[in-house]
């Protein structure tokens, strides 16, 4: 509830929520939520678990707290067993006071860094499951309800500006094909023609679709004069 958030987490919620909307690119606003979700509880490591396409297993595992080191001593990544895959079974929200004590725990490699307290929450996109986001180690015990509901709703934000990104992503990749495909229409249409007027006019008119202006003009020069020789689309009288 509103009422167990203190002004403080409110306003860093609010602030974290501008920032991880605030972008179009998925790694960028992985990253930026793993920043505000460690700052928001206050713990020391977070890590982000974005599942496979079958929804069974992490496909990838981002951290932000643990050191190169550490990585490098902790060897192969998670794929989601133990603890991890209790949020991949039954995707809500879960507080344990000290993983390595719980009978589901899988138990951490050599090196691992200690982390006992934990708190994990899911993101879901547009009702299926994407990943989870998982925080150790809150610095000053375990991690409250006050916590559980600003991560969820961090999470909740996480995944409309994910959705975000790759719409945006995906419409760019249609952009892109739809100009090569009429970069390609302009060059097979001009091709075959030796007029430069009609030459123009179909560069000037498929040009016009190629960026969607609302007008094109191509104008010849010579030396450093120059002359109206095509135009398309809204123009205003008089310009040729």
């Amino acid at each position: 509830s509103r009422e167990a958030l203190d002004e403080s987490r409110r306003r860093r919620l609010v602030e974290a929520a501008v920032v991880v909307s605030g972008d179009l690119d998925v790694e960028t606003i992985l990253h930026r939520v793993l920043e505000a979700a460690r700052d928001i509880t206050d713990a020391r490591y977070a890590a982000l678990g974005i599942l496979d396409e079958r929804k069974r297993e992490l496909e990838r595992f981002i951290t932000v707290g643990v050191t190169e080191e550490q990585r490098t001593e902790i060897g192969e990544l998670p794929r989601g067993r133990g603890i991890l895959g209790v949020l991949i079974d039954d995707p809500r929200p879960l507080r344990i006071h000290d993983v390595g004590r719980d009978p589901r725990s899988y138990g951490v490699p050599i090196g691992h860094p200690t982390m006992r307290s934990f708190l994990g929450v899911p993101i879901v996109i547009r009702g299926e499951a994407f990943g989870n986001l998982y925080l150790t180690e809150k610095r000053s015990g375990d991690f409250d309800e006050a916590d559980e509901i600003a991560v969820s709703r961090l999470a909740e934000w996480a995944a409309i500006a994910i959705d975000n990104a790759r719409l945006y992503q995906h419409a760019e990749r249609r952009r892109v094909v739809r100009s090569l495909e009429t970069t390609a229409a302009i060059a097979r249409a001009v091709g075959g023609e030796t007029d430069l007027g009609r030459v123009l006019e179909l560069i000037v008119k498929r040009g016009r679709a190629l960026v969607d202006a609302r007008a094109l003009v191509i104008v010849l020069t010579d030396d450093e004069d120059g002359a109206v020789a095509a135009t398309a689309g809204e123009m205003r009288a008089g310009v040729r």
